[in-house]
């Protein structure tokens, strides 16, 4: 494979700073825990040093397919980390202009993310901290390196039975960390009560608030219980986080809160609620920021509700399926 200048020039960065990254998360609290190398770092040092060179050379300079994997996994490595920079900056200014600069930073990823090479590329399993020292020195280094922790629970201040909203993004940090520890998915769902200004209107927003999402709220806080953790974002709008599930078993554990809906009494209230759910699985790999990740679990959200509601919806790839997927 042949890559422009301009390429080569923004690859050789990222394929550095995955260096420095694997270095200081990885290799460096191997060698000071055990006092070895595994070989299997070795083996990718020397494919990062050879892709390094290669990069710097001039652009006739042939790739070799078999160093494409570590190219995509730079990209996604670098990407991640600057689009959550951008994040951090944008979040000082409202000024349209200004975040549409900011944006514009992540062209060149944009750009190199285009190509077939990318696409067609699959990953393999990199090395990751766990595969050389046990799960509880792992997290034992990145509770002490890297002040890695799960916040203390705080209630939504309205009704105190779910999380806030604030600790969702820490927890979702906390948590893409945890499980590529361990080689997990996790899965982010957003939940939408349907029709929800129909409630208002109908038996208004004071009763609502006492008689009807008290009770709601409280059997999605026990569906939830012991397997992930939920949060109130709104009057109808609600995201959970699963912790070690796959998409599929998302869509199932999901569904069958909506079938506990069916059965969810409200006090002198003869009217069922239900939700439209969007469901995204996320794994080691993906190239979303945390923020960009909700983002896109409320794009499944509005897939579902688009459609016909009281339906779940989640990301097959990049495209949105209704679940069950009838393909």
């Amino acid at each position: 494979m042949i890559f422009e200048r301009q390429d080569s020039h923004y690859l050789s960065r990222y394929v550095g700073n995955y260096n420095n990254w694997l270095a200081k998360n990885v290799d460096d609290p191997v060698r000071t825990i055990l006092s070895v190398r595994p070989k299997e770092l070795v083996e990718i040092f020397e494919d990062i040093k050879l892709l390094r060179d290669d990069l710097s050379k001039t652009p006739s300079d042939f790739i070799e397919s078999r160093l494409f994997p570590l190219l995509k996994k730079a990209i996604i490595h670098t990407r991640r980390s600057e689009a959550y920079n951008i994040e951090q900056r944008s979040g000082f200014t409202f000024n349209h202009n200004l975040r549409i600069k900011l944006e514009n930073e992540l062209t060149p990823f944009n750009n190199l993310m285009s190509h077939d090479w990318f696409k067609n590329t699959k990953l393999p399993r990199f090395p990751k901290l766990t595969d050389f020292i046990s799960i509880q020195h792992a997290e034992t280094y990145l509770i002490e390196n890297k002040k890695l922790s799960l916040y203390k629970r705080i209630y939504d201040e309205k009704f105190h039975i779910l999380n806030a909203p604030s600790l969702f993004l820490p927890d979702l940090s906390y948590y893409r960390i945890t499980c590529e520890l361990r080689d997990l998915s996790l899965c982010v769902a957003y939940i939408d009560i349907d029709d929800f200004k129909q409630f208002n209107t109908e038996f208004g927003e004071p009763i609502v608030d006492r008689d009807i999402l008290p009770s709601f709220m409280s059997a999605l806080e026990a569906h939830v219980y012991l397997r992930g953790h939920a949060y109130r974002y709104g009057g109808d709008e609600y995201v959970v986080l699963l912790p070690n599930m796959s998409s599929l078993q998302a869509c199932q554990f999901l569904e069958s809160f909506q079938n506990k809906l069916e059965s969810l009494k409200f006090f002198k209230i003869n009217k069922q609620l239900e939700v439209s759910i969007g469901i995204l699985e996320v794994s080691e790999n993906d190239i979303e920021t945390d923020r960009e990740i909700e983002e896109k679990a409320a794009k499944a959200k509005n897939f579902a509700k688009d459609n016909k509601k009281n339906c779940i919806a989640f990301y097959k790839g990049q495209e949105i399926s209704i679940y069950p997927d009838k393909s």
